[in-house]
């Protein structure tokens, strides 16, 4: 590097930081009251459930051979001989969605002009082609693909572009790791031999990849049984070891965006919950739990397995008296002229009745709940927020659009690649980012918010344009190149100890990059605040540094032999790291600074990690 470079470094910095985008960092406290800790610690949740079967001598896991590998698979709702009638459920129909991306931004332009502010023009080619890649794919586009979108004169290029990345494996790959990490970052199991979120991403992305509906997706969730190792479904369950009390506050978080674990000691505080209603929820849930199978295998991890067994009885502790408790049949809270269940069901029907509910077609806020997540993740900002607080006292921004919109989803058969296409093909989807201190920028919708990209969407794309040895996110995320693996895992340590980072448990390098960088999703962009070990790792990790210096076989190194044209060369860094050529302002300043280092090599070492520890590098426009 240059001598001097803090000051070089500095007035590269001030050139390319990035105004476009404002990050948004996170600070994440609970939304929920705490003092329910208390009575958890002194409740019995559940009753006595019916004993399971015992064991024969000898059973070892080698006896439960033959199950399908790759996935939980949901055993199929019957009751059992002696059972009472189960309330019968709607059947699903599937509807093909009319709804078109021109009559969703009708219904927006309708709903945006009692603000009265300017819509914010058409996002460029440049800007649309990152966006979408980062979106659907979570990488970037290679300088090649912006190149080639630019010049492609198709007037249905955008739509093609989408289509294209909906049927790449990094799509499903992608929102694969979206998914464990709203599920990841609010576990409580910490045993990693219980959870196994590496294979369960695994497994989502398969299903993701086929797009099978996301009600199928949810109820496996919901109701899948087996053994850790294989049937990848459960770690829904496990990471919070199956609880019937931490199931039912889940469940309602994740599948129908409402918070009502806080009605699990008392009446909601904010909602109209009361402690019942939470209480014959969690009631669906019980009967499950969570044991070894076998022995271990020389040097293997410990398997174990999640069984659903017996005719449980749930009960809910006395409120005055948390020692007390009394017996609550399970009802589903969202149907005010929902009958509690019969007592005497099997603790497998229970879940099963409970999946019905919460994925069925006459339940709207299953599909509010994803329809709002998906727009929140696309738009920057949702039509509730945050996105796992939504519910019928809550107001939505666009409560047509949103009801128009999840109404033809679910009617579709929760179609989640229609539902990514429709979406995206909308204006409202492709208006150009504004900061929220413009008129266009306050008003939701009339702009696209800008986001800070995810921790894996920023590591992927240091690995992308730095050429850092890192595996492929669901295979473990191990580091390959044993040098540099070495020490950037030291670098990202030492910076990890600076700080309280994300969910415990993970995959070697990615891992450690998620302690530092890593955001529970559901985190409203807005509370998202940087940290200082994150800013100095990125601007001192000595593997990064390496990186990007102009070596025959780096990136810039390739960049700089390839001529002398110095308006070549920054436009070929700008599209490799950014996506973008630079402006008119940034070449003439970058050309003095070259000028005035008198190194090439050097100079242009300081303006790749100037364009790195940008907020637009780490910044979704």
């Amino acid at each position: 590097m240059a001598k001097g470079v803090s000051a070089g470094r500095f007035e590269a910095r001030r050139v390319v930081k990035g105004t476009k985008g404002m990050a948004r960092f996170m600070s994440k406290g609970s939304r929920c009251c705490w003092s329910f800790l208390v009575v958890v610690a002194l409740a019995i949740a559940s009753g006595p459930m019916a004993p399971a079967a015992p064991e024969k001598p000898g059973a070892t896991k080698e006896k439960a051979k033959g199950k399908k590998k790759g996935g939980g698979k949901a055993p199929e709702h019957k009751s059992g001989e002696n059972s009472p009638k189960a309330p019968p459920r709607i059947k699903k129909t599937i509807t093909p969605p009319t709804i078109t991306p021109a009559e969703i931004d009708s219904l927006m332009d309708k709903s945006l002009a009692s603000s009265k502010v300017p819509l914010a023009s058409p996002t460029t080619d440049v800007e649309f082609i990152r966006r979408a890649h980062l979106d659907l794919t979570g990488v970037p586009p290679s300088a090649e693909q912006v190149v080639g979108f630019v010049r492609t004169k198709e007037p249905d290029k955008r739509a093609k572009l989408i289509e294209y990345l909906l049927n790449t494996p990094e799509y499903s790959r992608n929102w694969a790791h979206y998914w464990r990490d709203v599920i990841q970052f609010h576990a409580t199991n910490q045993n990693g031999n219980q959870v196994r979120y590496a294979g369960f991403e695994k497994w989502l992305a398969g299903q993701l990849a086929k797009n099978r509906p996301w009600d199928e997706i949810a109820r496996e969730m919901m109701t899948a049984t087996g053994e850790t190792d294989e049937e990848n479904a459960v770690a829904f369950q496990t990471s919070h070891e199956a609880q019937a009390v931490e199931m039912s506050g889940e469940v309602s978080r994740v599948f129908l965006g409402i918070q009502i674990q806080c009605a699990q000691c008392h009446d909601h505080p904010n909602d109209s919950w009361k402690r019942e209603q939470f209480h014959q929820f969690a009631a669906f849930f019980a009967g499950a739990k969570i044991q070894r199978v076998g022995d271990r295998k020389a040097g293997g991890p410990q398997i174990f397995e999640l069984v659903v067994q017996g005719r449980p009885t749930y009960k809910m502790p006395d409120k005055a008296d948390p020692t007390k408790s009394s017996p609550v049949e399970p009802r589903f809270f969202l149907k005010p002229d929902a009958k509690p269940l019969p007592p005497g069901l099997t603790a497998e029907e229970r879940r099963q009745i409970a999946a019905d509910y919460v994925t069925s077609q006459d339940n709207p806020w299953f599909a509010k709940a994803f329809v709002n997540r998906v727009w929140y993740v696309l738009m920057g900002e949702g039509f509730y927020s945050p996105v796992d607080d939504m519910g019928p006292e809550r107001e939505a921004k666009a409560p047509e659009v949103i009801d128009a919109i999840a109404s033809q989803w679910a009617k579709g058969g929760y179609d989640i690649k229609w539902l990514f296409r429709t979406i995206m093909n909308t204006q409202a989807y492709q208006r150009e980012i504004r900061s929220t201190y413009s008129a266009s920028g306050k008003v939701a919708f009339a702009a696209v918010a800008p986001a800070r990209l995810r921790s894996d969407q920023i590591l992927d794309s240091l690995a992308t344009v730095l050429g850092l040895p890192l595996g492929k996110p669901e295979g473990g995320g191990e580091m390959t190149k044993k040098g540099q693996a070495k020490g950037l895992a030291a670098d990202l340590k030492d910076a990890v100890g600076k700080t309280k980072g994300g969910p415990k448990g993970g995959d070697g390098g990615r891992k450690l990059f998620n302690d530092l960088f890593g955001v529970d999703p559901s985190t409203p962009y807005d509370d998202v605040l940087g940290t200082i070990p994150q800013a100095l790792f990125l601007m001192n990790s000595s593997q990064l540094n390496n990186a990007m210096r102009a070596n025959p076989n780096s990136l810039l190194g390739k960049i700089l032999t390839s001529g002398p044209d110095d308006r070549r060369a920054l436009n070929m860094l700008y599209l490799h790291v950014l996506a973008r050529e630079p402006t008119q302002k940034e070449i003439k300043v970058l050309h003095g600074y070259i000028a005035r280092v008198g190194n090439r090599a050097e100079a242009y070492e300081d303006i790749l990690w100037s364009l790195i520890n940008s907020t637009e590098f780490i910044t979704r426009r």
